[in-house]
């Protein structure tokens, strides 16, 4: 028989269940102790119940365990519209006007009927958040600045700014 198909013991099946109920809770060794296995040899045990070449049976066990939990918590947009429609019903009939409230906003935004919209204002701007008009000025700029090393001729930095300059004229002119 293999040992990945080989019938678990009462403390395996205990520990496993501990295990993934006070998962971060309790240490592993602790875990051990709660499901019986004595003090001294607490920590060996668990090190061996949660190594796969080692238990392999009790390593897909806990695997079980937490893929059931997993489906018995999942959430889904419908299962969570249904809970908070429950929610604002109970809210009715016990007279809780705030939390009916919110349970209804929540099912806004669940559909998409809310949208949380925050703008940060920030005076350091990246390069992404230019327009394209405040790029070309930043272009020209740099161009300027660091002709002498990026061998940008005077005359065509010169040409640059003047074909900007018109290109705001003439938005402005057509904007107005």
């Amino acid at each position: 028989m293999e040992l990945i198909n080989k019938p678990l013991t009462e403390k395996q099946k205990k520990f496993s269940e501990i295990y993934c109920t006070y998962k971060g809770v309790l240490s592993n060794q602790e875990c051990a102790v709660k499901a019986g296995y004595a003090k001294d040899s607490a920590y060996a045990r668990a090190t061996e119940l949660l190594n796969p070449k080692i238990c392999p049976h009790v390593v897909k066990y806990i695997h079980e365990i937490e893929e059931d939990v997993k489906t018995k918590y999942e959430i889904s947009k419908d299962s969570h519209m249904a809970e908070l429609w429950r929610i604002r019903e109970e809210a009715k009939n016990k007279n809780q006007t705030l939390v009916r409230l919110r349970a209804e906003e929540l099912r806004g935004k669940l559909m998409g009927y809310y949208v949380d919209k925050k703008q940060t204002l920030n005076v350091n701007k990246t390069l992404h958040d230019l327009t394209e008009e405040e790029l070309k000025q930043k272009q020209i700029d740099i161009e300027n600045r660091f002709s002498h090393f990026i061998e940008v001729k005077d005359d065509a930095v010169d040409k640059r700014l003047e074909e900007y300059q018109t290109e705001k004229k003439e938005s402005r002119n057509g904007k107005k």
